[in-house]
């Protein structure tokens, strides 16, 4: 049975809890209906507490009947918090109040006036009972679509009142006066009552605070978006308007400068056309502002070689540096013939925002653009840009404003300009999942740096290629491949190594295109829809075909030591494994080309999920892709182990062929031991052992997508 000395200490404990919580929601909420009201609730109940503590030690001579009182008149603040909250103007609300009213002046008169235990606690519960239905009534009758968890908590007040009062009621009112309190009902009550109650109340109203909160900011968010649109529109609209007129002024005064004879017009003109330059230059850097605010893309990345478009734009800037009579200078320190893929108009803009910038503010000295690469990866690098000029410097209370549109250095104030260079510069950067990163102090000079994560072009790929030795560019290879996700890998991987790549789907198809075209080597996949590998060797080896001499590679993921050992009988030059990988490709390519024979066969890891080949496709294809590819295996893998498993016994062939297929992208994906048990099947079933253990495959392959999942969630 519940003890009520120890419940009367965990009450206060919970009491204590739930203020602190009231009095944080409302310091952080103090403008919403109904916090301050939720504050009351617990220290009314503490009041309770105290006031049945000194019925219970006897301090003074008070009945118990206080504490009840206080907890009852407790119901209509907790009501009225929700009225509050929610705006509710309802006469149902009305009624509850007056009947908790009728509830407490009965119990009062059960109390002081005719003493009677049963009838007190039959009201209690009543009241209790009726304060659950109308906090029901409030959950269900209010929209609380923006409140879920909340109202969830609500919820569970409610149903607890609702069912644990009639219950106690049931239980304790045939009682007598000394068991009633002595049962484990009344403490069940008292629990409920003192802990349970307040504790609930406190949440609830933390959590309507803290959505409603969520609510306005996501309101506040998308208010600021549509503003930042149409701020943006407005001065695009605006510049675009002023420019027009702006370029008839210009027009005009250029127009009588050169056509009046007065030497006194002269200067007027020139004023005019240099003050309208001027204002060009603002509407121009307030146009990109506005373009850069409405349009959250990037631009297109283009293919290029960084040294020469750096060359020409360092141009522009010479002529400007030697009228001021300061050095520029172009420290280069790239790999020869660095090629990359980047978005060169904002880089470009970036660039000449912090060049322009550098030049205008430098008056002796000089400026000079720096370009490295930090690291080096297999298909990116890392390079850093940095402007250096030894201008007027900035002052350390001015770096971090001065990414902000409109701000100015003191120096900038003086020179004159839009404030805007650096503001675009920074949300070009951002777009690029990069930052502008400024040093610099006064008389010392300024030094402006970025770096970019850069994908290697086509020249420097090739550039690459070259350093290794055993790697041959430029073949001719026909590949015999019917599986699009294997097609695509193998050609991207041979279009790196300049190797031209022409494609067949089919045996039928292999066969055709070698008596008509020469190649340097073929790489065979080995289960093709039409014919096996095996067959297509035989059928090439019995006709007579111009590429009679030209080496075949395996390609496969069947690499039991029989196999194998078939391929080599048939003449077949090297084996490249499924899932492939570059490095192997690359090494039983070199091989095929020389006289000495090197096996090239690949051993699978036994685990559920090899993080290694997920790395490698994600190196291949773009992010879209690459989702794009696990998510269809994912969700098409269960109908065909379905159709696998009600047609493997009458249409063992295609099963076979459905078995190799999904083994093959298994294994490419990185599923090893669901791959490797596709495969055995496909063996099984090659070998006229007509079983398919369905329920292990599910079970394994649910394996395999947990621990996929898992690596997933850790790249997030």
């Amino acid at each position: 049975m519940l003890d009520l000395n120890t419940l009367y200490i965990v009450s206060g404990v919970v009491l204590l809890l739930s203020w602190f919580i009231s009095f944080q929601v409302w310091r952080e909420n103090k403008s919403v209906d109904g916090a301050f009201t939720n504050l009351l609730l617990p220290s009314l109940m503490l009041l309770a507490l105290f006031s049945y503590s000194l019925y219970l030690y006897r301090v003074i001579d008070i009945k118990a009947g206080i504490a009840s009182l206080i907890i009852l008149s407790c119901s209509i603040l907790s009501i009225h918090c929700l009225q509050r909250f929610f705006a509710i103007n309802s006469i149902a609300i009305k009624l509850f109040n007056l009947v908790t009213v009728c509830c407490i002046i009965m119990f009062s008169w059960y109390t002081y006036g005719e003493s009677n235990a049963h009838n007190r606690l039959l009201i209690f519960n009543l009241q209790r009972f009726l304060e659950g239905v109308m906090i029901l009534w409030i959950m269900f009758t209010m929209d609380t679509s923006n409140h879920r968890f909340s109202k969830h908590i609500y919820l569970c007040h409610a149903l607890i009142f609702i069912t644990v009062y009639p219950i106690r009621t049931y239980y304790l009112m045939p009682l007598g006066t000394p068991e009633l309190f002595k049962h484990e009902w009344f403490a069940i009550g008292a629990m409920v009552t003192g802990i349970v109650s307040p504790l609930l109340y406190a949440l609830g109203m933390a959590y309507l605070c803290s959505e409603r909160k969520a609510l306005h900011f996501s309101v506040l968010k998308d208010k600021a978006q549509q503003d930042a649109e149409l701020r943006g529109l407005f001065l695009s609209t605006m510049s675009h308007e002023i420019r027009t007129p702006l370029n008839g002024i210009m027009g005009s005064a250029q127009l009588i400068l050169n056509q009046s004879p007065s030497a006194k017009v002269k200067p007027y003109c020139e004023a005019i056309i240099n003050s309208s330059e001027s204002l060009n230059l603002l509407i121009g850097k307030v146009l990109d502002y506005a373009r850069l605010e409405q349009n959250a893309e990037t631009g297109t990345e283009e293919d290029i070689e960084l040294t020469p478009w750096l060359e020409n734009l360092c141009l522009l800037y010479r002529p400007l540096a030697q009228q001021k009579r300061i050095d520029f200078k172009l420290n280069n320190n790239l790999p020869k013939k660095a090629c990359y893929y980047f978005d060169q108009q904002s880089v470009r803009q970036v660039l000449i925002n912090l060049l322009g910038n550098a030049i205008k503010f430098t008056d002796t000295g000089q400026v000079t653009l720096s370009v490295e690469v930090l690291s080096k990866a297999p298909l990116e690098h890392i390079v850093r840009f940095t402007v250096t000029d030894s201008g007027p410097g900035i002052a350390a209370s001015e770096i971090e404003q001065l990414k902000e549109p409109y701000v100015q250095s003191d120096a900038g104030k003086i020179k004159g300009g839009t404030g805007l260079g650096l503001a675009i510069s920074e949300r070009l950067l951002n777009k690029m999942q990069s930052e502008l990163n400024i040093e610099s102090a006064l008389d010392l000079g300024s030094r402006f740096s970025f770096d970019i994560r850069f994908s290697l072009g086509e020249l420097s790929l090739v550039e690459q290629t070259k350093e290794k030795a055993d790697t041959l560019t430029g073949l001719s290879v026909l590949l015999v491949e019917d599986l699009p996700l294997n097609q695509k890998l193998a050609i991207e991987f041979m279009a790196m190594d300049q190797h031209q790549v022409t494609l067949a789907s089919s045996g039928e198809e292999a066969i055709q295109i070698l008596q008509q075209q020469a190649f340097d080597l073929v790489l065979l996949d080995m289960n093709l829809p039409d014919f096996s590998g095996q067959e297509v060797v035989k059928k090439l080896n019995d006709i007579d075909h111009i590429n009679s001499h030209t080496p075949i590679l395996a390609f496969t993921a069947s690499l039991s030591p029989d196999e194998v050992k078939e391929y080599l009988t048939l003449g077949i030059k090297d084996i490249v494994g499924k899932p492939i990988k570059l490095e192997k490709l690359r090494q039983a390519i070199f091989n095929s080309q020389q006289q000495s024979f090197s096996q090239t066969s690949q051993n699978v890891e036994d685990i559920l999920f090899d993080a290694s080949a997920a790395q490698s496709l994600s190196a291949s294809f773009a992010q879209e892709e690459f989702n794009a590819i696990y998510d269809e295996f994912i969700m098409s893998l269960r109908d065909k182990l379905a159709r696998c498993e009600t047609g493997f016994e009458k249409q063992t062939d295609e099963t076979i062929r459905t078995l190799h297929r999904l083994a093959s992208t298994a294994l490419q994906l990185g599923f090893n031991r669901f791959g490797l048990a596709l495969k055995q099947s496909e063996r099984d079933l090659l070998n006229n052992k007509l079983v398919f253990d369905n329920e292990y495959l599910k079970q394994l392959w649910q394996q395999s997508l947990t621990s996929y999942l898992k690596y997933a969630r850790e790249q997030l």
